[in-house]
């Protein structure tokens, strides 16, 4: 049975940018390595290929690693805090990525802690938590041992956990979507009282400019002073911009846009604990917004 290109990457081109992207948190740097992988595929004869998915599983995955380490002195100079880019659901879209993005709840949250992993750290963590992949697959894909993978795994655990206390990093669409409809009402109505309510205690407020446009340098902490940030900015707002409610890596946020162009999109994380928001991440970076559509 003769192998088509356009069917394998029809197939498995999903899967890769999932991957990709959960290594990478960017989708620009997940789609250039997805098609960097397709393209020298086709420098090779598939048909000597028996274990496709693994075969394209291990290349992306390298080709990421590759990115992540190169990327260091990126993130090292970067002007503030970095986030990973978005993933706006689009349900209307045909694309076969907007079901990656719906089956797999790709969480913002998650994607945001594992910036606290080392890249191969974080190989190990995706292969066996996303793709489900045992550690003898693993250190094959990676050239490590079997032993070296688990211990890489464990301390990945262990660093999450660590970041996490607290958080509810699984997407839940239905509380997080109560929720962000109450924080949007309460900042339009100026109800800072309703807006602590709304927050845990130590909640973090965290923006992404970039450098490329004003945004909070370092991290907000506390409700009191993420509410005074909220108040101040929704007065900027108010008479400028539309807010739309939409699905974010699969869960309820919200886009707020100016002149029809996305300026901001802002990601819940719920305390696992209370039914509070613990961690908002607004993204102002205009370069992370290209690929938005509104």
């Amino acid at each position: 049975m003769t192998i088509r290109m356009e069917d394998v990457y029809r197939q498995y081109k999903p899967l890769m940018f999932s991957l990709a992207y959960r290594m990478l948190g960017s989708v620009t740097e997940a789609e250039d390595s997805v098609q960097e992988t397709f393209l020298a595929l086709t420098q090779s004869d598939i048909e000597d290929i028996h274990h496709m998915k693994s075969y394209l599983c291990k290349a992306v995955t390298n080709r990421c690693l590759d990115t992540l380490k190169s990327a260091r002195w990126k993130r090292e100079q970067y002007v503030g805090e970095w986030l990973p880019e978005p993933l706006v659901e689009d349900s209307v879209s045909g694309d076969p990525l907007q079901a990656v993005i719906r089956e797999e709840s790709i969480s913002y949250g998650l994607l945001v802690l594992l910036e606290n992993l080392s890249p191969d750290e974080r190989a190990v963590y995706v292969l066996r938590t996303a793709l489900g992949y045992e550690y003898s697959a693993i250190a094959e894909m990676l050239n490590k041992s079997e032993a070296g993978c688990r211990k890489l795994y464990s301390r990945a655990q262990q660093k999450l956990n660590g970041a996490g206390d607290g958080l509810q990093v699984e997407a839940q669409p239905e509380r997080s979507k109560r929720l962000v409809e109450q924080l949007i009402y309460a900042m339009s109505h100026a109800d800072a009282h309703e807006l602590v309510r709304l927050l845990s205690q130590d909640a973090v407020l965290i923006t992404d400019g970039g450098g490329k446009t004003r945004a909070a340098i370092h991290p907000i902490r506390s409700d009191q002073r993420v509410v005074a940030f909220l108040t101040g900015v929704w007065r900027k707002w108010e008479n400028n911009v539309s807010i739309q409610i939409r699905s974010i890596n699969g869960q309820t946020g919200f886009i707020v846009s100016g002149e029809g162009q996305p300026t901001r999109v802002i990601n819940v994380v719920l305390n696992s604990r209370e039914d509070r928001i613990e961690r908002l991440y607004m993204m102002i970076n205009p370069e992370k917004l290209k690929h938005f559509s509104l």
